[in-house]
C-alpha cells in the first residue's frame, strides 16, 4: 500500500508539471473544472439523491470539501491530501474513479487540469448561468479605430488575445442582402440595392438597417423563428392529425413584433395575458402559445394520462425558451445535472395544471379577431366604398341591355335540357328518368361510384353546361344527396363531344372555370372541373342546411359539339371520405349563350316575350321591367353588387374558435408523481420555483401571471441571457452559448462572457426592446465583417466562435423558397391570414397518414395561395411540407431551438426539379427577358443581380451567356423540351412570351438560382 500511494503521489507531482508547462493562465473552475465533474462525476455524486453512491455530492462545496472519515474530496492546496484526485488515478480499478462500467474516462489534461485547480487553492464558483447577471464595465482599448458600438469592443479585445485582427468590411452588395435577409427573410430588390450603394452619407447602413426594421416583413420573419419555438402546426398531431385554427395566434404573433412589444410584456402576455386584470380579447388571444402542442382525439385513449402529457409539454416549453434548461429531466427523479429536484419540478408543473381541458378534445376555446384584421377591415371599408361610388354611378347600358334582348329572344340563353339516352353506374346503382329529364339514382350506394351519362343534341357551338342537384322526397331527408344527411358531393366531372356523323371525330371539353349557386364548406365547384383536383374534397351541397335544388355551371374553355349532330358522354364521380355521399338526382342542360350572361336558370317566360318585341314597340313599364330583371342578374351593377356583398361576408365573417389558456375556478391540486407517470400520484405541492433561482416576490400571485413575471424580472438570471444568445444565434449562426437549448451544468461556457453579459443586461437597460438588440447586433463591426476570409481560417475556428470573420450560412428552408418567389415576382406579400397549401407531391397525405376520413387528401391551393410566404404554408405536424422538410424544417411536434442544417443531395433535387422552383425559373426568365436591357449581356448581368445581390465578373458574365447561347440552340431544336419545362407547375402562371426564347431563359435561371451564393448569406 505503501509503495501504490508512493506511485500515485509521483503521478500527481508529474500530472501537475505537466498543467503547469500547458498553460500559466489560472485554472477558472466554471470553464475548466466543472465540466470535467459534470460528464464524469455528477451522474453518481451530482443532484439526484436516489442515486447518489456512498453519499458524496460533488456539485457542491459542502461535498467536495467537507471532511468524512477525516478524508476529504477535495483540499484546497494540497492534491497530495485530495481523495478525488487519488481515485481518479487510483491503480486499482475496483477503487479508480470513475468506474469501469462508466464508460466515462479522464485523459490525461482533465487530470492535469484538476491537480492545477487544487493546487491553485481550488476556488469553486457556482454555476455561470444561475449568478446574478450584472453588466461588466467596456474593455478599455488602446488604438482602436474599428468598434462601432460596445460589442465590437469586447470582440476586438478577445482578438487580440488571440493574437488575431478583425476581417475588411463586407462589400455594400453583400451588406444590403445580409441584413435584408437576417431582418425581413427576403432577398433585397435591386431598387433597394441601388439606393443603399448611392447613399454615401455617414449613416447610410444604419439608415438602411432602420428601413428592414420598419418592414412589415420584420414581424413576418421573426414570427418564424418564434414558432419553432412554439411547436406551431395546423393540425393537432397524433395518429389521426385533424386541422385546428390556431393561424389567428400566429397573427398575435406577427403583430406583436411588428409593434415591437417589449419582451417581458410579450412573454406576460403569451404566458398569462388571460390573467391580467381586464384582459382584453387580445391578450387572451396570446395565450394560445400553450395550446400550441398536440392533442389526441382518439376515442380509446385514458383522459387523465394525456392531460398530465399536455402540461408537461407547456412546461417543458417554457423551461426551454425562457430558461434554456432541460427542466423535463427532472419529470422521474431529482435532475441528474442540475440543482432542480423533482418536487421542485412538480411546483413548476402546478402552474400549468389548472386549464380545464380533458386528454381528448380543444376546450378551452375563443372566437378572437386577429389582431392584423383591423387593417384587413380598413382595407375591405375603403374597397366597399369604392365600389359604391361605382354602384352610384349612372349607367348607359343600353347596348347591352338589347344584345342581351336579342339573345334571349332568339332562345340563345334558354336552357337546352337533355334527354339522357345511357345512363351506367361502375357501382351497381339504378337509375330511374323522370319526366323532368332529371335522373334519379337508387339502388347500391357505394363510397366511390362513377356515373356515364350520354345524351344527343342538334345544337353546335356550345359554351355552357348546367348541372342541378334537385331533391327529392325519396332521398334521405328529400334532400339532393344520398347520404343519410342528404349531403350531395361530386368530385370529378368530365365531358367528350362525339359526332354523331363521324365517330371518329371527338372533342374532350375543358373547362375553363365553373361557378355554383351554393357550395359547403372547403368543397368548392371548381375542385371537380376535369378532374383537376380529383379527390373527395370536390363540390358538396349541405343536404341538412340546403333542402332544395341548387345549380353549378360549367364554361367550356372553348365552344363544343359538331354540325349534324353530338353525342354528349359525360363522366360524374364521387369519392366520400367514408360512408356513402352519392349524389341523389340530377339533370343536365346546355346552352350557346355566353356563359357570363348566363343564370342558373333561364329568364322567365314574360321577361323572354317582353324581349322579342322590338325596342321602339314595348311600352314603358315592360321596358322598364327588362332593364331592371337585366341588371339585377347580368349587368355592372350585378357585378358591384356581388362584389360588395362578397366583401361585405368577409368583413363579417366570424373567426374561427382557437385555443387559448384558462384556469379553473377551483384550483386543481398537484402531486408529485412516481417516476413521472399519471396515475401514481404522491406528496402533494404548491405552485412555486426552484431555489436555485431568486424567490418569488411575496406580493406575487401564484399562477402563470406570477411566473410570467418572476422570469421576466431583472433579477432573474436567465430570461435576458437565454432570449439574447437566440437573437444572437439567429444572426450568426451559433449562438455566444452554442447550446442554447442547455445552459446548464452539461451546456457549454459562453464564448464571449463579459460580452454575453453585457449584451443581456443592455436589453433589460432598454426596456427589453427587442428591435433595439437586433439595431445594436446588425450596426456593430462584428456583424459587418466579410466571411471571405479564406480556407485556413474557416479550418482554424469552422464555426466563428473567435469572431474574427462575418457571418455566412445557408439561407433556412422558408428562406430560400420565399427568395424564389421575390426574385420571379411571383410572391404574393399579403400580411397575416389562414394557412395556405402550395405545391406538394400528390399523394403524400395518404401515403404517411392514411387515417380514414382524417385529412387525407392535400387541397392544393390556387391562384395567389400559391405564392405567399412560406410563414403561412399549412403545417401538418405527422407530414410537414417536404420541400420545407427537405431543407431542415422540424416537424414542430415539440420545441425547436435551432435548427440543423445539412447538405444533401436531395436538396439539390429539389431546387432544380420541385415545380415551385422551375415555376419561379420561368417567371424570372421572363422578368430577364422584359426588364433586364435589349442585350444578351444585360440580362444577364440582370439575372445575376436578382439571384446574388451583385453584379457578375467579366469571367461569370461570359460563362452564363454562353450556357443561354446554348440552351437556345438546343431548344430551337426541341420545341417539343422546351415546352415541357414551361408546363411544370402547370397550376401556376404563364407569361405570354416566345417559347424557346423563354426555355433558354429559364435554364439560366435555374442555374442561378441553384448558385450556392444564391441560397447563402453571407
Amino acid at each position: 500500500m505503501v509503495f501504490c500511494r508512493q506511485m500515485i503521489l509521483i503521478l500527481i507531482c508529474f500530472l501537475h508539471v505537466v498543467a503547469v508547462a500547458e498553460s500559466a493562465e489560472k485554472v477558472d473552475f466554471n470553464r475548466d473544472v466543472r465540466p470535467i465533474l459534470s460528464n464524469a462525476c455528477f451522474r453518481c455524486h451530482g443532484p439526484d439523491a436516489a442515486v447518489r453512491e456512498a453519499e458524496l455530492r460533488l456539485d457542491i462545496p459542502a461535498g467536495l470539501f467537507a471532511k468524512r472519515d477525516g478524508k476529504a474530496a477535495v483540499v484546497p492546496g494540497d492534491p497530495e491530501r485530495s481523495e478525488l484526485l487519488h481515485r481518479i488515478v487510483h491503480t486499482d480499478a475496483a477503487q479508480r474513479m470513475p468506474p469501469e462500467d462508466s464508460n466515462r474516462k479522464l485523459t490525461a489534461k482533465e487530470i492535469a487540469l484538476l491537480s492545477r485547480w487544487i493546487k491553485e487553492g481550488a476556488s469553486w464558483q457556482q454555476h455561470w448561468a444561475f449568478q446574478p447577471l450584472v453588466q461588466p464595465p467596456l474593455p478599455k482599448l488602446t488604438e482602436d479605430s474599428w468598434s462601432k458600438n460596445p460589442i465590437d469592443q469586447f470582440v476586438l479585445r478577445r482578438l487580440r488575445s488571440e493574437g488575431l485582427v478583425p476581417a475588411q468590411e463586407a462589400s455594400a452588395e453583400t451588406l444590403v442582402r445580409r441584413v435584408a435577409f437576417d431582418v425581413t427573410g427576403l432577398p433585397p430588390t435591386i431598387e433597394e440595392i441601388d439606393l443603399f450603394l448611392k447613399d454615401k452619407s455617414p449613416r447610410a447602413y444604419e439608415q438602411m438597417v432602420d428601413r428592414y426594421l420598419q418592414s412589415t416583413a420584420y414581424g413576418e420573419q421573426m414570427a418564424r423563428h418564434w414558432l419553432d419555438l412554439a411547436r406551431y402546426a395546423d393540425t393537432n398531431g397524433y395518429q389521426y392529425d385533424t386541422e385546428r385554427t390556431q393561424w389567428v395566434w400566429r397573427d398575435w404573433v406577427i403583430d406583436a413584433y411588428n409593434r415591437n412589444l417589449p419582451f417581458d410584456q410579450f412573454t406576460i402576455q403569451q404566458l398569462a395575458g388571460d390573467l391580467l386584470p381586464e384582459a382584453t380579447p387580445q391578450q387572451r388571444l396570446a395565450t394560445g402559445f400553450n395550446r400550441n402542442h398536440g392533442i389526441t382525439i382518439e376515442g380509446g385513449i385514458i383522459d387523465e394520462e394525456y392531460r398530465v402529457e399536455y402540461v408537461m409539454d407547456r412546461l417543458v416549453t417554457v423551461g426551454s425558451v425562457w430558461m434554456g434548461l432541460t427542466v423535463g429531466c427532472a419529470r422521474c427523479h431529482e435532475h441528474k445535472y442540475d440543482p432542480i429536484s423533482q418536487k421542485e419540478f412538480y411546483e413548476l408543473f402546478a402552474f400549468f395544471n389548472q386549464v380545464p381541458e380533458g386528454g381528448r378534445g380543444f376546450n378551452p376555446q375563443e372566437t378572437i379577431a386577429s389582431p392584423l384584421a383591423k387593417q384587413q377591415q380598413r382595407e375591405l371599408d375603403l374597397e366597399i366604398a369604392r365600389l359604391r361610388t361605382e354602384l352610384a354611378k349612372p349607367v348607359d347600358d343600353r347596348t347591352e341591355v338589347e344584345k342581351w334582348a336579342r339573345e334571349i329572344s332568339s332562345g340563345g340563353q334558354s336552357w337546352l335540357v337533355l334527354d339522357p339516352s345511357v345512363m351506367k353506374s361502375s357501382g351497381g346503382s339504378k337509375f330511374t328518368k323522370l319526366e323532368d329529364y332529371s335522373l334519379l339514382v337508387g339502388g347500391a350506394n357505394p363510397g366511390k361510384d362513377t356515373y356515364d351519362i350520354h345524351a344527343r343534341t342538334d345544337k353546335s357551338g356550345l359554351t355552357t353546361v348546367r348541372l342541378q342537384a334537385l331533391t327529392d322526397p325519396s332521398l334521405p331527408g328529400g334532400g339532393p344527396g344520398r347520404h343519410s344527411n342528404s349531403n350531395f358531393v361530386l368530385s370529378e366531372f368530365e365531358l367528350t363531344a362525339v359526332s354523331v356523323k363521324d365517330p371518329q371525330q371527338t372533342q374532350v371539353v375543358k373547362f375553363s372555370q365553373a361557378r355554383a349557386e351554393y357550395s359547403q364548406r372547403n368543397y368548392e365547384i371548381k375542385k371537380a372541373i376535369d378532374g383537376a383536383v380529383a379527390n373527395s374534397n370536390g363540390w358538396a351541397v349541405d343536404g341538412p342546411t340546403r333542402k332544395k335544388p341548387v345549380s353549378a355551371i360549367f364554361v367550356a374553355a372553348v365552344p363544343f359539339g359538331f354540325e349534324g349532330g353530338t353525342e354528349l358522354r359525360f363522366r360524374l364521380r364521387h369519392e366520400a371520405n367514408f360512408g356513402t355521399h352519392g349524389v341523389g338526382r340530377v339533370r343536365l342542360s346546355v346552352s350557346s349563350a355566353p356563359a357570363e350572361l348566363l343564370g342558373y336558370d333561364g329568364p322567365p317566360a314574360d321577361i323572354v316575350q317582353i324581349a322579342s318585341v322590338g325596342q321602339g314597340e314595348r311600352s314603358e313599364p315592360d321596358q322598364k321591367k327588362l332593364v331592371t330583371y337585366y341588371r339585377q342578374r347580368y349587368g355592372i351593377q350585378k357585378v358591384l353588387m356581388d362584389q360588395i356583398t362578397a366583401l361585405e361576408r368577409s368583413k363579417a365573417k366570424a373567426f374561427p374558435a382557437t385555443m387559448v389558456m384558462k384556469d379553473l375556478a377551483k384550483p386543481r391540486d398537484t402531486f408529485i408523481l412516481n417516476r413521472g407517470q399519471y396515475n401514481a400520484p404522491g406528496e402533494k405541492v404548491a405552485a412555486s420555483v426552484p431555489a436555485i433561482f431568486p424567490a418569488l416576490s411575496a406580493e406575487a400571485p401564484r399562477n402563470r401571471l406570477g411566473l410570467a413575471q418572476w422570469l421576466v424580472d431583472p433579477s432573474h438570471p436567465l430570461t435576458a441571457r437565454v432570449t439574447v444568445n437566440r437573437y444572437w444565434q439567429r444572426l450568426f449562426g451559433v449562438g455566444l452559448v452554442k447550446t442554447s437549448e442547455d445552459f446548464g451544468a452539461q451546456g457549454e461556457l459562453p464564448s464571449h462572457r463579459e460580452l454575453f453579459d453585457w449584451l443581456a443586461a443592455e436589453f433589460i437597460r432598454e426596456g427589453w426592446d427587442i428591435k433595439e438588440i437586433h439595431r445594436l447586433i446588425l450596426t456593430s463591426a462584428t456583424y459587418r465583417q466579410s466571411s471571405h476570409v479564406g480556407a485556413a481560417a474557416y479550418a482554424a475556428d469552422p464555426e466563428n466562435r473567435l469572431l474574427a470573420r462575418g457571418p455566412r450560412m445557408r439561407l433556412a428552408a422558408e428562406e430560400i423558397r420565399d427568395n424564389a418567389l421575390s426574385v420571379s415576382g411571383l410572391l404574393v406579400q399579403r400580411l397575416g391570414g389562414k394557412s395556405v397549401y402550395p405545391y406538394q407531391p400528390k399523394g403524400l397525405w395518404m401515403e404517411l397518414n392514411n387515417r380514414p376520413g382524417y385529412s387525407r387528401q392535400y387541397p392544393q391551393g390556387q391562384g395567389d395561395d400559391l405564392y405567399r410566404r412560406s410563414l403561412y404554408t399549412f403545417w401538418k405536424r405527422t407530414v410537414p411540407s417536404p420541400m420545407l422538410k427537405t431543407l431542415d424544417a422540424p416537424e414542430r411536434e415539440f420545441c425547436t431551438l435551432q435548427r440543423s442544417r445539412t447538405n444533401t443531395p436531395l436538396q439539390s433535387l429539389l431546387l432544380l426539379n420541385g415545380p415551385q422552383f422551375i415555376e419561379a425559373a420561368r417567371q424570372m426568365a421572363g422578368r430577364v427577358m422584359q426588364e433586364g436591357g435589349d442585350s444578351v449581356e444585360a440580362k444577364v448581368v440582370f439575372g445575376f443581380r436578382l439571384a446574388t445581390g451583385r453584379r457578375p465578373t467579366k469571367e461569370e458574365l461570359a460563362l452564363i451567356s454562353s450556357v443561354y447561347q446554348a440552351e437556345l440552340i438546343r431548344f430551337r431544336g426541341d420545341e417539343a423540351a422546351a415546352r415541357k419545362l414551361l408546363q411544370v407547375g402547370a397550376q401556376g402562371r404563364n407569361s405570354r412570351l416566345d417559347m424557346v426564347e423563354q426555355a433558354a431563359w429559364t435554364s439560366v435561371t435555374r442555374m442561378l438560382l441553384n448558385l450556392d451564393e444564391a441560397i447563402t448569406k453571407g
